[in-house]
């Protein structure tokens, strides 16, 4: 089994700020805009993920979704996993009989997911993480605390039933009906185009997963799926660290740097080639990025970057158990 940790929702690229945690601790990621034609039809009054009218959330905050800079309305709904965003009767047919999670890709990031002898297969597991900060109640109007930048956050997760190559004819005119609203079943221009289909049921030989969804979402926050070290000394000891191995200049900012994650221990394998996807690489930057304590393994992540592969053959058990802790962190029973 391969986990995949999968970078999707705002950044400051696609979207320009954060997805919120609300001050109940709600949880939700806002799927990124879309900016090509063949997917003008879903916008964010649409969607209401846990209750959240996303149109209204962001007209409240004041902020327009942009892309390279660009303002832009409509939706590239992907991963598509809160089933309650849309009402099963929406105009879109994006809730037909039938319907379960989807997650699609393409270019260098379905190329990399596809690789024969490194990438993914059914029953491998994207956790999806993604910009997140809290939200506060400033003079009776919703805004981002400012205390830092935010976090980078795991909220969702797909185990993998099936995989579809949409630019393969054969494999296109197969998928099933309910699939056919998805961004990449309607963007026909995607190179190396491929769609994810989701388990109905999680399944993880030795682990009883029966009340487990094969997708979903974390709906609440919880720190153990927070990937940033947040702890301000820690964050900025272990980033100077990779600046001077680097050959770098230390930061002066005292700043929490988003892309500096704290992780199991057991991620720091003994054969760096091992290790996280991306991050696995036997030269200096890729030693500079790596660093462990008497309890957790430290890594300054590449940014951006989307698809991290772990195959988890060359991991301890608690790996596949850290899995359904992250899964259960802040989940609704199913």
């Amino acid at each position: 089994m391969k986990i995949i940790l999968s970078r999707k929702g705002f950044d400051s690229t696609y979207g320009g700020f954060p997805s919120p945690v609300f001050e109940d601790g709600k949880l939700v990621s806002i799927p990124i805009p879309a900016n090509n034609n063949q997917e003008s039809s879903i916008t964010y009054d649409d969607l209401n993920p846990l209750n959240v009218n996303l149109g209204s959330f962001i007209k409240e905050l004041g902020k327009k979704p942009k892309v390279y800079g660009a303002t832009a309305g409509h939706v590239h709904l992907d991963p598509d996993l809160y089933e309650d965003s849309l009402s099963s009767n929406n105009r879109f047919g994006a809730r037909l009989k039938g319907w379960r999670g989807l997650f699609g890709t393409d270019k260098a990031a379905a190329s990399k997911l596809s690789n024969k002898d490194t990438g993914v297969n059914p029953g491998d597991i994207f956790l999806f993480f993604g910009w997140f900060n809290h939200i506060i109640n400033k003079d009776g109007k919703s805004v981002y605390d400012n205390k830092n930048k935010g976090f980078h956050q795991i909220w969702g997760w797909l185990q993998i039933d099936q995989i579809i190559r949409l630019n393969n004819e054969a494999e296109r005119s197969s998928v099933p009906e309910w699939t056919k609203y998805h961004p990449h079943y309607l963007n026909t221009e995607m190179k190396n185009n491929t769609l994810f289909i989701a388990r109905e049921k999680l399944s993880m030989d030795g682990y009883d997963t029966k009340c487990i969804q094969g997708y979903g979402v974390i709906e609440n926050y919880n720190e153990l799926a927070t990937l940033t070290e947040m702890d301000p000394e820690k964050n900025k000891f272990y980033y100077n660290q990779f600046q001077e191995n680097r050959g770098k200049n230390q930061s002066p900012n005292e700043d929490i740097k988003i892309s500096l994650w704290k992780l199991p221990l057991w991620f720091f394998h003994e054969d760096i080639t091992k290790r996280l996807g991306y991050h696995n690489k036997d030269n200096q930057r890729t030693r500079a990025s790596w660093f462990k304590d008497d309890k957790y393994a430290y890594l300054k992540s590449t940014s951006p970057g989307q698809e991290f592969i772990l195959d988890l053959k060359y991991y301890p058990e608690c790996a596949k158990q850290w899995i359904l802790d992250i899964i259960n962190s802040g989940c609704k029973s199913n």
